[in-house]
């Protein structure tokens, strides 16, 4: 970044043109060719985006600032001269008024930017050690800090009672982490600084080599991780967060297996999976590109020149480059680097204009330290980006536009885990705010919303039968009496109950636009009554009400119009329905059009990122060749989905391939563990998949060639 002092000297000039010049200055925040004059000055040539421009006039000493801002990247157009060549006119944004400058009292004696011998003039800073214009420049950038966190939080969204239960969840979730687990994450923390300073010395020194930024593991570990690029994907990713670029490719340039040559990704064509280049050619590439790019993102002091230099570069996994800005700025970033999950974050959180995926994340994370009192210390930075990522994960299963979710997936995908662990997450640990039903093929309308039941024996020995209410219909009364809280109820295997005699008139009644409107205003409960409907018990109700008032607690609602009694019932608005499918048990044919459009419908497949992180020996440590289990769990995968022709829905879920912690004995999976695996949990379940597919013949074979497929990456035994 660059710091500029531009000074338009207009006030000893009355002439038309140069008030233009000062009133599009102060009034626009527009800096480069003025096209009112034939004599403009070419600022552009040397301001940068990103640059920090104070505006003043006057002598050196006396200078009166009257404009300070950034340099915008979204705000360049280009400008056609009369003369040959063009002029950019660049925009500020961050700008600070006149009032907020006069009480930075800026002081602009022994400041060495020099003098200008046209009009306008432009000086440079140099901010040297103990120089004014470093105080000055220091001053600047604090208050434009500071302008710039008002203005993001000018811009939240979030209503006040979201930012109640926001912080309310922040507390719980410290609370949850005891202090050993604490102390678990400084440690990690301390140790990977202490391993990224040596990167971080080598690269501002200027030493960083090829070798250090693309290798291959070896038994001699030079530099922490033993290349740059494994130690920002894989190393850090413990506390500092998983930044996986794809693949290996995406690092613009990689080592490869014969440890000699080079693929070079811009060389790639469709379809290759590396080309040669000799290491001269390696370390050319890499030390007019990728190193200089390494060592601005470092070097650089300031969050938003992070932010510009990682997004506006074309290089490819700017996952790891992310991870790299935010190595030296823990508590300007979340430790979060997917698109998916920054963009909904900051969709939910602010208005901005911001575009770029570490952009958003530097203003969510100037949202969250102040809205959640967080403290800058690495141990909060790491809760911080965990919570932030485990909320983002709840509020992806169900939202208030999408009230009504479907997951479905293999068996093993982790439907009902997830669910629970986010259940309780948001629900903040209180477990009356959700309910968990399993439906089977008896389950009846009866069961769900309301039925005549047996309900004990009469004196003379006859069953007594009482109208009941149903789990589903209890469970919308209590979430109707508590509107100021979100309530979910979540149906496992809900694709085994005939759904369309279960819902029965209900079925309506869940659809977004259909739900029943409760708030409550001055402690008092207001309903509305326009999306209530009359279920098939309602006429029952209402005359057992006529008989007894006390069997008025039997309708989810009451309305007395004269001599006339209603009873009727309606999902609140505050309910979400969470339904849960193994669709290899039974298609999701199962569901008729009418239930479909109802739901929003959530693929849950193996998840290997899991499997990789997880999956740990007996003594927690990772599993020396761990890539190629997962390579070995996603051949298996493939072979079950294409190769047999069954499907994604038969593939195992990652559940079944963590068994592997139970089962290897060393740090390092070997081919008998892999056969082990497959005989005692895969073998039975893959053979019953396969009994509709193929004769009983024909079995075996494919299933010793899919242990095959399963044990092709390692070495036998």
């Amino acid at each position: 970044m660059n710091y500029w002092v531009i000074s338009p000297n207009v006030l000893n000039d009355s002439t038309e043109s140069q008030w233009k010049k000062a009133i599009q200055i102060k009034r626009k925040a527009y800096i480069g060719f003025d096209s009112e004059t034939s004599t403009g000055v070419h600022f552009a040539d040397s301001i940068k985006l990103g640059d920090l421009i104070l505006i003043a006039q006057g002598a050196n000493r006396n200078k009166k600032c009257f404009l300070c801002g950034i340099v915008d990247s979204d705000s360049v157009w280009v400008h056609e001269m009369d003369t040959p060549g063009k002029a950019q006119n660049r925009k500020l944004i961050n700008t600070l008024s006149q009032s907020e400058l006069e009480q930075l009292n800026l002081d602009f004696d022994g400041c060495a930017y020099g003098e200008a011998d046209r009009i306008p003039a432009l000086y440079k800073l140099k901010p040297t050690e103990n120089s004014n214009d470093l105080r000055i420049v220091v001053a600047l950038q604090n208050a434009i800090q500071k302008k710039r966190i008002e203005l993001i939080m000018e811009n939240i969204k979030l209503t006040p009672e979201r930012q109640i239960e926001l912080k309310n969840l922040w507390i719980k979730f410290k609370e949850d982490n005891n202090q050993n687990g604490i102390e678990a994450i400084n440690k990690e923390v301390s140790n990977l600084l202490e391993q990224w300073l040596v990167y971080k010395e080598k690269i501002e020194g200027g030493s960083f080599s090829l070798e250090e930024y693309t290798n291959r593991k070896n038994e001699t570990e030079s530099v922490p991780g033993y290349y740059l690029c494994n130690f920002l994907e894989r190393t850090t990713r413990t506390v500092f967060g998983s930044s996986k670029p794809g693949n290996a490719n995406n690092f613009e340039i990689k080592l490869n297996s014969d440890g000699e040559s080079y693929t070079f990704r811009k060389d790639l064509k469709k379809g290759d999976k590396q080309n040669i280049n000799s290491k001269e050619k390696a370390t050319e590439a890499f030390d007019s590109k990728i190193k200089p790019l390494i060592t601005g993102i470092v070097v650089a002091k300031d969050a938003t020149e992070k932010v510009s230099l990682v997004e506006n570069s074309d290089y490819s996994a700017k996952q790891v480059l992310r991870k790299l800005a935010v190595l030296d700025h823990l508590n300007d970033f979340l430790f979060i680097y997917s698109d998916a999950v920054i963009d909904a974050l900051h969709d939910e959180f602010l208005n901005s204009n911001e575009k770029t995926n570490l952009g958003k994340n530097h203003e969510l994370r100037i949202v969250a330290n102040s809205l959640l009192d967080v403290e800058n210390t690495p141990i909060d930075s790491v809760l911080l980006s965990r919570f932030l990522w485990k909320y983002s994960n709840t509020q992806g299963i169900a939202d208030k536009n999408t009230p009504n979710v479907i997951l479905y997936g293999p068996p093993g995908t982790g439907k009902t885990y997830a669910v629970k662990n986010s259940l309780d997450f948001i629900c903040q640990g209180d477990r009356t705010r959700y309910e968990f039903v399993q439906f089977h093929p008896s389950f009846t309308y009866e069961d769900f919303i309301e039925g005549i039941k047996p309900k004990g024996v009469t004196k003379d020995g006859n069953i007594k039968f009482e109208l009941v209410d149903g789990i589903f219909k209890n469970f919308c009364k209590k979430a109707k009496a508590n509107p100021t809280k979100d309530y979910y109820f979540v149906v496992d295997e809900i694709n085994r109950a005939n759904l369309s005699s279960v819902f029965g008139e209900t079925l309506l009644c869940i659809e977004k636009d259909y739900r029943n409107i409760v708030e409550l205003k001055d402690d008092k409960l207001i309903v509305d009554t326009k999306n209530l409907i009359k279920t098939q018990y309602s006429t029952l109700i209402e005359e057992m009400i006529k008989e007894n008032p006390e069997n008025k607690s039997l309708a989810y609602h009451y309305v007395q119009d004269n001599e006339l009694h209603h009873a009727y019932f309606g999902v609140p608005n505050n309910v979400f329905f969470i339904g849960m499918m193994n669709d290899v048990d039974k298609s999701i044919d199962a569901f008729d059009l009418a239930l479909r459009r109802r739901f929003k419908w959530i693929r849950k497949d193996c998840d290997y990122d899991v499997i990789e992180q997880e999956t740990k020996f007996r003594n927690g440590d990772d599993f020396s060749n761990i890539e190629d289990y997962l390579k070995a769990c996603n051949k298996l995968n493939t072979y079950i989905s294409d190769e047999l022709g069954l499907g994604k829905s038969y593939e195992f879920g990652h559940s079944f391939f963590m068994k592997m912690t139970g089962i290897a004995n060393r740090k390092e999976i070997s081919a008998a563990n892999i056969a082990s695996l497959f005989d005692l949990h895969l073998r039975p379940t893959l053979k019953e998949y396969m009994r509709a597919m193929f004769a009983e013949s024909e079995l075996d074979k494919k299933l010793e060639e899919a242990l095959i497929k399963f044990k092709q990456p390692f070495k036998s035994n």
